[in-house]
């Protein structure tokens, strides 16, 4: 696997996708990215836009306020996963 794991959580569904490439996140102080090998970090997001690019798609939600928790280290032999909390989400089509 080239990319990693994101999982978006919310009370009433899940989404979780494999390889991912690239998310763009909208932050308290902007919209950020998330690649392969990303600092670790847990960041505050606020109402937006998250895009996820996998090796295959790309998918846009609309979402409410949350959290994003970034474990990306290569430092360690864990597998890079990213999880998004959010009190609600809806797929863009």
């Amino acid at each position: 696997m080239n990319g990693y794991t994101l999982e978006i959580i919310t009370p009433l569904k899940s989404y979780k996708f494999s390889d991912v490439v690239h998310t763009l996140c909208p932050g308290e102080s902007g919209y950020f990215g998330i690649l392969k090998n990303h600092t670790n970090s847990i960041i505050n997001l606020k109402e937006g836009v998250i895009s996820v690019k996998t090796a295959k798609e790309k998918i846009d939600f609309s979402c409410s306020s949350g959290i994003v928790d970034i474990n990306s280290d290569p430092a360690d032999d864990i597998e890079d996963r990213v999880v998004v909390l959010l009190e609600d989400i809806q797929e863009v089509k």
